[in-house]
């Protein structure tokens, strides 16, 4: 039920950002003194009556975006320009390109799904929908703990939520267990097992591409694999990850020991959600991306130029 200081929020707020009425004219009119209409402007922001949204342009690499799309049979993808010796630049871009790619495929839909990570973290700050799209948004993959606690996946799938309907689920189990029977019992929660059964029927997921460089893998940041696991996994041929389900450079799963492990969804479980978006940079990530996309485990690819041009070499 709306009460009356929401209804005066939302007639000042009316008058200021639609009828371009003065913060004087405003007070005039509603019998206010000019320095409470700025203070209820602002509180209209602050409760969410208002809501700003600031559209920077964004240059996309339409000739790379082509090529890519018709080597790899890909429904849409997304190219930005590398900022030379900027990672931190090139991964603010494709993160803005990917949310704005998000909120595109969000109409119609009831569930969506994310993995963590810091890709991921960068996508959830850019996110600025155009409305509150009625989606759910629910987490995929266990989390990572005290560790990193802004790329974890309760603190993402709570702020993604947020500019949404505010509905999300919670994983509460941690990515990986010591044994294969301590995750299958968790599995087995009630929980956990209607969480992973949302996700695993998520209308839409986005997904960040890790890659199994010691520099660049967030499970290796985070302690979930030691020193020792990362090298066995990659002695094994694992070029890449999506949500902790290593891959070889066809795509097939590796470390089945790791797999059995895991609270996460699978790379099964992912071909059959209908639209998965990765995200991923660098041409260092260009190996995995291959492999992922060889896996058929992606929809949606966004990128950035330099990473794009060292996976049409590869591919």
């Amino acid at each position: 039920m709306v009460d009356e200081r929401e209804e005066l929020l939302a007639q000042v707020a009316t008058l200021y950002y639609h009828h371009d009425r003065s913060q004087q004219e405003i007070a005039d009119q509603c019998g206010l003194s000019r320095s409470n209409v700025s203070r209820l402007l602002k509180e209209a922001r602050d409760r969410g009556i208002v809501e700003i949204y600031i559209r920077h342009p964004l240059r996309r690499d339409v000739e790379l975006e082509d090529r890519l799309r018709l080597r790899f049979r890909l429904r849409e993808v997304g190219v930005v320009p590398a900022a030379n010796g900027n990672h931190e630049l090139t991964i603010a871009r494709a993160a803005t390109l990917a949310a704005r790619m998000l909120d595109s495929e969000l109409d119609g839909m009831r569930v969506l799904g994310i993995s963590w990570g810091t890709t991921v973290n960068a996508i959830v700050n850019a996110f600025a929908p155009r409305r509150r799209y009625d989606v759910e948004v629910v987490q995929m993959m266990g989390g990572v703990g005290p560790t990193d606690p802004a790329i974890d996946g309760p603190a993402l799938v709570q702020r993604l939520a947020a500019p949404l309907t505010n509905r999300y689920r919670y994983l509460h189990a941690p990515l990986i267990v010591d044994s294969a029977e301590v995750a299958a019992g968790l599995l087995a929660q009630r929980n956990v097992a209607e969480t992973m059964a949302v996700a695993r029927a998520a209308d839409v997921a986005l997904v960040g591409i890790g890659a199994l460089l010691p520099d660049v893998s967030s499970l290796l940041r985070a302690g979930y694999l030691s020193p020792e696991e990362f090298e066995a996994i990659r002695a094994r041929g694992a070029v890449g990850d999506i949500c902790a389900r290593h891959f070889d450079s066809q795509g097939q799963q590796v470390a089945p020991e790791i797999d059995d492990r895991l609270i996460s969804v699978t790379l099964d479980d992912l071909k059959e959600i209908p639209t998965v978006i990765g995200a991923a940079c660098t041409p260092a990530k260009a190996p995995a991306m291959l492999a992922a996309l060889r896996g058929g485990y992606l929809d949606i690819l966004v990128t950035d130029s330099a990473a794009a041009e060292a996976l049409l070499a590869l591919a």
